[in-house]
């Protein structure tokens, strides 16, 4: 098999796999790379991370998810498979809704996890002196998840012909929204009563 029909054939999950793999290699690596051990106590800390994330970004990936989907409604851009995209004489599917609005949730929490690993990481090296209000590979986190998104998507929009100026600025606001997330669980986190 050629690597082009390779491609080709990964192209409609790319998205969805791509991010998977992204945040699955950051809590195996990012953790044992900053502690200098990969111990039960280095994957305790990172899954402590990650539940603090998700559980302080949830609400504002439900809010993304639904809130965007006037733009799927518009036939602008969806988080979703472009194929979720309805025709300008169709209606909406609750079936592309719904798709939509879980793709939005999981891809917010992708980011916000890679984030928290970057905060957390920042915050472990700078042990000895005061961490800064916002950490680098927080930002950085969120940014390369949401960069990945943009990327992989608008290659899916371009293999299933929807690809033009709306899509792609559509595509980039997403992105924009997922390079937030890890911003907004920290947030979030630190506004939380103890």
């Amino acid at each position: 098999m050629s690597l082009h029909a390779s491609a080709e054939r990964f192209r409609p999950v790319s998205v969805p796999v791509s991010l998977f793999a992204l945040v699955v290699a950051a809590l195996l690596f990012v953790p044992p790379l900053v502690l200098g051990e990969a111990t039960f106590r280095t994957y305790a800390i990172a899954t402590a991370v990650f539940i603090l994330a998700v559980s302080s970004v949830f609400p504002y990936a439900v809010v993304v998810a639904v809130g965007t989907l006037p733009l799927l409604y518009l036939g602008l851009g969806t988080f979703a498979s472009p194929t979720t995209l309805p025709a300008a004489d169709e209606p909406l599917s609750t079936t592309a809704a719904i798709r939509h609005v879980v793709a939005g949730v999981a891809y917010v929490l992708a980011a916000a996890v890679v984030g928290a690993l970057g905060f957390g990481a920042d915050f472990a090296v700078s042990r000895g002196s005061s961490p800064s209000l916002m950490p680098s590979l927080l930002i950085v986190g969120g940014v390369v998840v949401a960069s990945a998104f943009v990327g992989l998507q608008l290659w899916r929009y371009d293999g299933e012909g929807t690809f033009d100026w709306r899509t792609v600025a559509t595509t980039v606001v997403l992105g924009g929204l997922l390079a937030f997330s890890p911003s907004v669980a920290l947030w979030v986190f630190e506004g939380a009563p103890v």
